[in-house]
């Protein structure tokens, strides 16, 4: 990792990366970005804190978004709304239900990826508004989700037929 007799950290770590192996999920939850919970900041000793904010639990990545009761509710309920019949599960299960559907290109799978989008955006939003005590009167609801997920469809005139159809029943 030398050149020239100096040493470069970007080699070094473009080396290593070739050594690990891709995941399927990348990008469908967190982009790029490492998002920086309670088990994570535990597992580096900056914290010793590692409960959930909302329910009991670890708070994972994995809890936070499948497993913990607060989440589980908004699922179950935005799922319902849009007329999915899917029990949320566990992470693995959850991670190849989310890829086969946001890989599907119709209007169906569209507006679920929409709605996987939304529920996972505000459920970090909330639980960071409570993390750094910030007024979080305006708590996430299913209503609130759903609210997003509208306003988000009608900006795409190809989803506006299945949106009306979802909003008549």
């Amino acid at each position: 990792m030398e050149n020239n007799g100096r040493f470069h950290m970007k080699k070094l770590y473009l080396g290593y990366l070739q050594h690990v192996p891709k995941v399927e999920w990348k990008g469908l939850l967190c982009g790029d970005r490492r998002i920086t919970l309670k088990d994570r900041l535990a597992k580096f000793g900056r914290i010793d804190d590692i409960d959930c904010i909302f329910y009991n639990g670890v708070e994972s990545l994995e809890h936070i978004l499948f497993d913990c009761r607060y989440t589980k509710r908004i699922w179950e309920d935005v799922l319902s709304w849009i007329k999915v019949r899917h029990d949320p599960l566990g992470w693995n299960e959850e991670i190849t239900w989310m890829i086969k559907i946001c890989n599907s290109r119709n209007s169906r799978g569209q507006i679920v990826k929409m709605a996987i989008e939304e529920i996972i955006h505000e459920t970090w939003w909330d639980r960071n508004l409570v993390v750094h005590s910030i007024d979080n009167s305006n708590k996430n609801t299913s209503k609130r989700d759903i609210d997003n997920i509208v306003n988000s469809m009608w900006g795409y005139p190809k989803l506006r037929g299945t949106l009306a159809q979802i909003l008549m029943l």
